[in-house]
């Protein structure tokens, strides 16, 4: 069965309309899921703008059109120049490495943290971009 074509054309916008494009539960102020936090402080880190899908309320039909355009059905998911780059284990791998900061094209942060305070939001994270809506 194929994907939803109106939320596969959907994302695929969001994805060429942003360099960074973070597919994840929740949005980058309250994120829904661990991997999703931890993702979402790595990119704060790094200082750059980022496009945030909430991929909850779409999470089945949205798997479907992932699988399709990138072979990749968990989130969150980071697209940096159209590509997926991969989810939470694989941005923070590149994170530490400077991977992360070449593929950016920015500076590699002095003190390079991929852990969380227990409460990102009491943090202050703030969010490089409104959330986007994906709609069915």
């Amino acid at each position: 069965m194929a994907a939803n074509p109106e939320l596969r054309e959907q994302l695929e916008q969001a994805i060429s309309a942003n360099k960074v494009l973070l597919l994840m539960k929740g949005t980058p102020d309250m994120p829904r899921c661990g991997f999703s936090m931890r993702t979402v402080a790595v990119l704060e880190q790094m200082g750059v703008e980022y496009g945030a899908i909430d991929v909850l309320p779409v999470m089945g039909p949205l798997r479907e059109v992932t699988a399709e355009i990138s072979d990749w059905q968990t989130f969150p998911q980071v697209y940096i120049d159209g590509e997926l780059v991969g989810g939470c284990d694989i941005v923070e791998e590149m994170f530490e490495s400077g991977e992360l900061a070449d593929a950016l094209g920015v500076p590699q942060p002095e003190t390079a943290e991929t852990q969380m305070p227990a409460n990102a939001t009491e943090a202050g994270l703030p969010a490089q971009s409104p959330p986007m809506q994906i709609e069915t």
